[in-house]
């Protein structure tokens, strides 16, 4: 009864969708709830008429049963926990989106930093053009006469 008492405890699928923060991982909790279950059956089983269980199932077939659960334990207690990894990516791409999203502000902020230099210099340029306009009408202006004088 005890063991029934703690499938019933883990929950049932009819039941709210529980966190799975909180537990190892679905795989690993479903393999539970069935290894407690089959190890639980294979009891009463047992339990069921004594010397006559004896005669339904085998001795060799409750140690393969056995087994068998015990293989499948280590199987899902060796396998990596996805979850945890996948934590792991998804914190790394928030990470990576934070660091474009600070590039793209920095980035914004230069733009800004050279319109406003480039508004700061255009009256510069347009002198300097002046300027240069001026000095080459000076020295055109300069010149001596040309002898093309008929």
């Amino acid at each position: 009864m005890d063991q029934d008492d703690s499938v019933e405890a883990e929950g049932s699928g009819d039941g709210p969708p529980q966190d799975h923060k909180n537990h190892p991982g679905i795989v690993h909790s479903a393999t539970d709830r069935f290894l407690s279950s089959t190890r639980m059956l294979v009891e009463q089983i047992a339990k069921v008429g004594g010397a006559g269980a004896q005669a339904v199932v085998p001795g060799s077939v409750l140690s393969t049963a056995d087994h068998m659960l015990t293989s499948m334990r280590e199987v899902v207690e060796s396998a990596p926990q996805v979850g945890a990894e996948l934590e792991i990516v998804m914190r790394e791409i928030r990470a990576k989106r934070l660091t474009i999203q600070a590039i793209e502000a920095e980035l914004s902020v230069l733009d800004d930093q050279l319109e406003v230099l480039e508004r700061s210099l255009a009256p510069l340029q347009a002198w300097s053009n002046q300027w240069s306009k001026l000095q080459h009408t000076l020295l055109h202006s300069l010149d001596p006469p040309s002898e093309e004088q008929d």
